[in-house]
């Protein structure tokens, strides 16, 4: 009984070591990503399309995940991906497929890679001029080696007067 219980041990033990990196240049790795809103006033953005995929709001932390994105297993110089969004006004509603709404507008770019060994998750920061950080980590941006921005704060009840007190 114990030697199958050491077994089972030894099986399991021997089953969680990371995967190896594949010799093959085009391998691929897959990941989730969450986009986060550093816009400090109101207004949204939604949706948000990494590469022709995902289409949810781009929210304010790492509770939010967009999609799912695949990267090359390697990075190398020159990598890009195609950020898509809508920024809109607060109170506008948003109508998918319908190319313009009065209060939104879209802005699309294709946006460099920032430099990665492994990838844990892929955060994507948009700021409020619009330039946008695509960053594949293990850390995320509560962690002090994160080499981006930390998680943004957004209050929606600032102009009513609901807000944090400062």
């Amino acid at each position: 009984m114990h030697i199958a219980a050491l077994a089972a041990v030894v099986l399991t033990l021997t089953s969680c070591k990371p995967a190896e990196r594949s010799s093959d240049p085009n391998a691929r790795v897959g990941g989730s990503l969450t986009s986060m809103d550093y816009e400090p006033t109101d207004t949204f953005v939604r949706p948000v399309y990494v590469n022709g995929l995902g289409g949810d709001i781009a929210g304010t932390g790492g509770s939010t995940v967009l999609s799912a994105i695949s990267l090359p297993q390697r990075w190398h110089p020159g990598l890009t991906v195609n950020v898509r969004w809508r920024r809109c006004a607060r109170g506008t509603f948003y109508v998918p497929g319908v190319p313009q709404n009065e209060g939104c507008r879209w802005v699309e770019k294709d946006v460099p890679v920032h430099p990665y060994t492994y990838v844990g998750r892929t955060w994507l920061h948009i700021f409020a001029d619009d330039e946008v950080l695509v960053i594949p980590s293990m850390k995320g941006p509560n962690h002090p080696d994160y080499p981006g921005a930390e998680f943004p704060y957004k209050n929606f009840n600032d102009g009513r007067g609901i807000g944090r007190d400062d």
